[in-house]
């Protein structure tokens, strides 16, 4: 089962801007690429951002959004299959926002590749927001299967840490390209 987690950062502050930017490209990645952003420069992707908000006049509005997919040994074998994936299931995502994404590839549960997936909730296009709500996110979710063919489980990590976690279990459709 593949799972997609969603780490809440409503009320991030610019140290953890810098943190949760900084993750995917800085560490323990072995490819990373930006779509719109740099990803060679926590810095630099920091003011592509924050400019990005600026303009549209979405500032002191959730700064980032962070999400992680973990893929199953066999749905993403290498790191090179996890990002062509990722690239496939955030395709909207990557086409209208600024968008960073890492593959680490180590032990996560039943996972040896998984993907940072961190991005503008800022539309480059219009300047509209995208929110982590289940409006988005279940679609998400639902693609995660689609694409793979494998279920996937939701977890949303609420920022406070007193509150449940939420999980949510999506099938795939069945794939008409076969």
């Amino acid at each position: 089962m593949e799972i997609l987690e969603i780490n809440l950062h409503t009320n991030a502050d610019d140290e953890s801007v810098k943190r949760i930017i900084n993750y995917p490209i800085k560490g323990k990645e072995v490819l990373s690429k930006g779509y719109g952003v740099t990803p060679y420069s926590t810095d630099s992707a920091i003011m592509q951002f924050k400019k990005t908000a600026e303009y549209w006049g979405n500032t002191n509005k959730t700064p980032v959004y962070h999400d992680v997919i973990s893929f199953t040994a066999e749905t993403a074998p290498t790191p090179e299959i996890a990002m062509k994936l990722t690239e496939e299931i955030f395709s909207d995502v990557i086409e209208n926002h600024l968008t960073i994404i890492g593959v680490h590839h180590e032990e996560r549960g039943p996972s040896e590749n998984h993907t940072h997936n961190v991005y503008s909730p800022t539309n480059i296009n219009d300047g509209t927001m995208i929110h982590h709500d289940n409006h988005t996110l279940y679609p998400l979710a639902q693609k995660v299967a689609d694409v793979t063919q494998q279920p996937c489980r939701l977890v949303v990590k609420p920022e406070d840490k007193n509150k449940k976690e939420f999980h949510r279990i999506f099938f795939p459709h069945k794939n008409t390209n076969d």
